[in-house]
């Protein structure tokens, strides 16, 4: 993208939707890293839980563990004591404490990631909405709008003065005087209205370039 100072004309109305895009663009690239944080919460949570469950299986000192341990330590002639008795459980039970306490802290940061992230989502939408009033304000150009006005108008007085002619020959010639071809073409144009418009080639090829002009502040409009 140029400088903003490049855009057609240095249109204040294209100048304003770059920088909806901008912005959007930076709301977009902000959720993406916060969507990073929060898997990656997700999964450090999962395994501090994961470590934590493994904790519970072996922390219990099996039955008779204590008694094993100083029988082995009088018969190494050097009785311990019970500091040393206990040590194995303060050790467990630090272990303990220090999982329990890690998946507290990875639940909490997960569930803020996901709060960030449902928060960052509604600032992509919202920058996506301002991007999208800010194409419709380009659409909307006065200039624009006077050259279709004026072009429809002079089109339209010809179009109803050649359908006023053909529905008085057309009323006329209904004892036959029309050929049939004629006749039915005649009925098929008077008989052609708006219905439909959303069909229509020129209704796409605008449509196509509004939803470039959200990415693009320099697309052209149709002429």
């Amino acid at each position: 993208m140029r400088d903003m100072k490049s855009l057609p004309d240095c249109d204040p109305a294209r100048t304003k939707l770059a920088s909806a895009i901008a912005l959007h663009a930076g709301a977009r690239r902000d959720l993406q890293v916060a969507e990073q944080a929060a898997e990656l919460a997700a999964s450090r949570h999962w395994e501090a839980q994961s470590k934590l469950e493994e904790l519970h299986k072996v922390v219990a000192a099996p039955s008779g563990a204590r008694a094993a341990e100083f029988i082995a330590s009088v018969a190494s002639g050097a009785p311990c004591n019970v500091a040393v008795l206990e040590r194995s459980a303060i050790d467990a039970r630090a272990k303990m404490t220090a999982a329990e306490n890690e998946v507290a802290v990875w639940d909490e940061t997960r569930r803020e990631c996901d709060a960030a992230v449902r928060a960052k989502e509604a600032e992509v939408s919202n920058a996506k909405e301002r991007v999208e009033k800010a194409a419709r304000v380009v659409v909307a150009n006065s200039e624009m709008i006077t050259r279709l006005m004026d072009g429809l108008e002079a089109m339209q007085a010809e179009v109803i003065a050649q359908r006023v002619a053909l529905r008085f020959i057309w009323g006329k010639g209904l004892n036959g005087e029309l050929s049939g071809p004629d006749k039915d073409r005649i009925e098929s144009l008077l008989r052609q209205d708006l219905t439909g418009w959303e069909s229509h080639p020129v209704h796409g090829v605008w449509r196509a370039a509004f939803e470039e002009l959200q990415s693009n502040p320099e697309a052209e409009l149709p002429s």
